[in-house]
């Protein structure tokens, strides 16, 4: 196709030089005029009354305008009629065009010429107001709000989008933030997704909600100060708690300091120096002495004591464990005591709710609980015959969930030592048996105790011979087994379902998985475990040796089952 005007291009420029000879303060117009398709930009009549209002001839404007006159608008609509007349549907041409719009849009967008246009058009232009309509040219607003943030017209378009009840598409922190009423819906909208879904979508729903929150401290303290003033139901509150300690836990994850403001939240700001003491050691992420004898004194006295939720941070408590519990910590013996009256108390005691004195009725105990498994958890070098002998204490120990969280951390740090199996590889039937009562006493301890048999299955032990190693992993799996048999069940499935597909562990291992499973569980079999337990069951260089002619294996007989089921579904269907 010949380009258009040429002749009249090559004479407009033989003049505009001419032009700028003469009079160089119409430059800056005759450049805009020399633009391709320069006379269908949004703001060119306003430059030619400018230009006009300068005493600009108006005829060498409207031949500079004629001159620029590409018509590219009309060549991509023939190209769209040959395109339809070679067979193309409109939907599919359409969606060519558009996508290439969208593309060279996001290529070459200027955010200082947006905000110009915007500007210049003096109110809301009605091209913008008609592209929101359309989900396409919205997605595309929320890409280039994601990337430049700052520009004046995207942000009148996203609220533009919000007032159009479009807010629920805006999904990123960055885009909504500058959007009161669109931010406060997208959390909203996240609060409820929470609060509704099944429990096994509550984490990645809470994901979704601190990549949301966490975005900058003023997200972060609105969404904090929605879920503080929410009227929840007793159901409600244990979750609402959860998901505040959560954004705080990924706050600080993030390197963000939300000590005061969660402490704030929490009404400590009422005990000057108790919050100064606790604000100090969450900052630092460590205790000392001075701080710690600054809330047993607080708490200690029965009749002024603070109340004991203050005591219920996540990050306190586990800085408490660490200190009884992991190997190499040290706590000034002076100070021991005010230590595990501080832990006891935060864990044992509890306000009565008709007349809220604190009850004690567990402290004592408690104390004595944490003391004794100190003591024998602090031990260096204690030898294997020594370990056994303990056993016993520790068992009793355990029946005490802050105990028993402390356990399960000494035991972790220990045989994830690098050293432990080359120095103290007998031993660690020992530490394994007591995740075992662990599991058997607490279920909300399940998840790590899952955690640390992931680690340990899938750790490297060269230090052991093979034949070693291949018992090491066995017994790891016994133990894999006993957690489920405890009610992990899902979970566990699911892990070795992935070490098979992943082949991280050995095939006689996870056939001995698939054994001991069968020999626990019986018809009939929930939707859930079905579906997780039938690949290792289908896999047939696992379960071929396990099978027998007559069909009445254990392997069989699940098959069968999960035969019937699927057959009655299709009936019901």
């Amino acid at each position: 196709m010949a380009e258009p005007h040429t002749d009249e291009v090559f004479e407009y420029e033989d003049h505009q030089a001419e032009d700028e000879d003469d009079d160089e303060s119409f430059k800056e117009f005759f450049d805009a005029f020399s633009e391709k398709d320069a006379i269908l930009e949004p703001g060119i009549s306003k430059t030619f009354e400018q230009f006009l209002d300068n005493d600009g001839d108006e005829e060498k404007g409207i031949r500079a305008l004629a001159g620029s006159y590409v018509g590219l608008p009309n060549v991509v609509n023939v190209m769209i009629e040959w395109m339809h007349s070679a067979g193309f549907r409109k939907r599919e041409i359409h969606g060519i065009v558009e996508e290439h719009l969208k593309t060279l849009i996001m290529k070459h967008f200027d955010p200082k010429k947006a905000d110009m246009i915007f500007t210049e058009e003096g109110s809301t232009p009605s091209w913008l107001e008609e592209m929101i309509q359309h989900s396409s040219w919205r997605e595309l607003f929320y890409q280039l709000a994601e990337q430049y943030p700052d520009c004046l017209m995207l942000k009148f378009a996203m609220k533009l989008i919000s007032d159009a009840g479009f807010q629920g598409e805006i999904t990123s922190a960055s885009t909504a933030f500058h959007q009161p009423d669109a931010f406060s819906g997208l959390v909203r909208n996240v609060i409820m997704k929470i609060a509704t879904c099944k429990t096994g979508d509550v984490h990645k729903g809470m994901r979704e909600f601190t990549n949301l929150v966490v975005h900058n401290q003023q997200t972060y303290l609105y969404s904090q100060v929605v879920l503080h003033s929410l009227n929840s139901t007793d159901s409600i509150k244990n979750l609402q708690l959860w998901v505040r300690e959560e954004l705080q836990k990924d706050a600080q994850g993030r390197n963000r300091d939300v000590t005061n403001m969660s402490l704030y939240f929490r009404g400590v700001g009422s005990h000057e120096k108790l919050f100064e003491a606790m604000a100090a050691m969450l900052s630092r992420n460590a205790l000392n002495p001075a701080d710690m004898s600054i809330l047993y004194k607080h708490y200690a006295d029965q009749s002024s004591s603070p109340p004991v939720h203050y005591l219920h941070i996540p990050h306190l408590l586990e800085l408490l464990i660490q200190a009884f519990f992991k190997p190499g910590s040290s706590i000034n013996p002076d100070h021991r005591d005010k230590y595990i009256f501080i832990l006891a108390y935060s864990v044992s005691v509890y306000e009565h709710q008709m007349i809220g004195n604190p009850c004690l009725d567990d402290l004592e105990a408690t104390k004595k609980a944490i003391e004794t498994a100190h003591v024998i958890c602090s031990r260096a070098n204690a030898s294997h015959a020594e370990l056994q002998v303990e056993v016993p204490t520790l068992f009793e120990c355990v029946k005490y969930p802050v105990v028993a969280m402390g356990v399960v951390r000494w035991v972790e740090h220990t045989l994830l030592d690098p050293m432990f199996f080359e120095e103290a590889a007998e031993s660690s039937a020992l530490f394994l048996v007591l995740l075992d009562e662990v599991a058997a006493c607490h279920q909300l301890q399940h998840p790590f105790i899952l955690e640390l048999l992931k680690k340990l299955t899938e750790g490297s032990y060269p230090m052991l011979e093979v034949s070693v190693q291949m018992e090491l992993k066995k017994s790891l799996v016994d133990h894999l087994v006993h957690l489920l048999s405890c009610g992990h069940v899902l979970p566990v499935v699911q892990y070795i379902a992935q070490c098979m597909e992943m082949g991280a562990l050995d095939q006689s291992h996870i056939r001995h998985f698939v054994t001991e499973v069968l020999l626990i569980v019986g018809s009939p079999y929930s939707v859930d475990f079905g579906s997780a337990f039938l690949p290792l069951v289908q896999n047939q260089e696992i379960t071929a040796p396990l099978t027998n002619t007559d069909m009445t294996d254990p392997v069989s007989l699940f098959l069968a089952e999960c035969s019937r089921k699927s057959k009655k579904k299709k009936k019901r269907t």
